[in-house]
């Protein structure tokens, strides 16, 4: 079991912190182009690096796990039931297919909620500026069982509803949010802690460039990190509650 330290003045939870790099910069999500033909996705944001207590400036990851959890290399897991069980039959509004979460088959969008959202720009078409509901609504709350941050949809162009495009970037900015010691703290055992530590170590080795992988693991943990490696994009269900708020299904 690794041992992890913190002191009064690290806002942000890092499991194994080392000293930061002078190449280290910071930058923000810029704004959201104008509507176009076929759609652009944004400049992933850059969290600005904390500075936290750094007991050594060793640079260590633990071994790899004998088995690590890869949305790509294993079988597709049987998916979790929505929260609330079935999808109602008289739904007032209805997601758009490119976000619909549908049990036992592929999502329509292969993405893993780790990887910035370029990752996509195959699977762009004019599509993604299409209202993510019918009737389109200005605004969106997504639900995932894994973590207690709801998270915000808001329309990024004059249009006035919320796109497919916002959906995605709104969960992958949400997910990206680092993790207060607090926050950290209000995980349930000793063994979710682990599972939520060993998601941040498996992440930052997902960078190739050593510079890089260790700028990012001196951000610490985010919350996707809470979500214990299930990573992979199923799609929403609901609604859950209204016509605005879905559930984010992770596999």
């Amino acid at each position: 079991m690794k041992s992890v330290q913190f002191s009064s003045t690290n806002i942000l939870y890092s499991p194994l912190p080392w000293s930061p790099s002078p190449s280290a910069s910071t930058s923000s999500l810029p704004p959201s182009p104008s509507v176009v033909a076929h759609p652009q996705l944004p400049e992933p944001p850059v969290d600005p690096a904390p500075s936290p207590y750094i007991p050594d400036g060793s640079l260590h990851f633990p071994p790899p796990a004998p088995v690590v959890y890869s949305p790509w290399l294993s079988p597709l897991p049987v998916p979790m039931s929505p929260r609330h069980g079935c999808i109602p039959i008289h739904n007032r509004a209805q997601i758009h297919s490119l976000l619909s979460f549908t049990p036992f088959t592929p999502p329509p969008v292969n993405y893993d909620l780790r990887h910035p959202l370029h990752t996509i720009n195959p699977q762009l078409t004019p599509s993604f500026l299409n209202p993510a509901t019918f009737p389109p609504l200005p605004a969106l709350t997504v639900l995932c069982r894994h973590i207690a941050w709801p998270i915000s949809v808001s329309p990024s162009q004059p249009t006035g509803f919320v796109s497919v495009l916002d959906v995605f970037t709104s969960v992958y900015t949400s997910l990206r949010l680092a993790v207060r010691r607090a926050e950290y703290d209000t995980l349930p055992s000793a063994d979710v802690r682990q599972s939520v530590d060993n998601a941040y170590f498996v992440r930052c080795r997902l960078l190739t460039d050593e510079e890089e992988r260790k700028i990012e693991a001196l951000k610490g943990v985010k919350r996707v990190d809470f979500l214990t490696g299930k990573t992979r994009f199923l799609g929403l269900s609901g609604p859950v509650e209204g016509d605005h708020v879905w559930e984010l299904n992770v596999a």
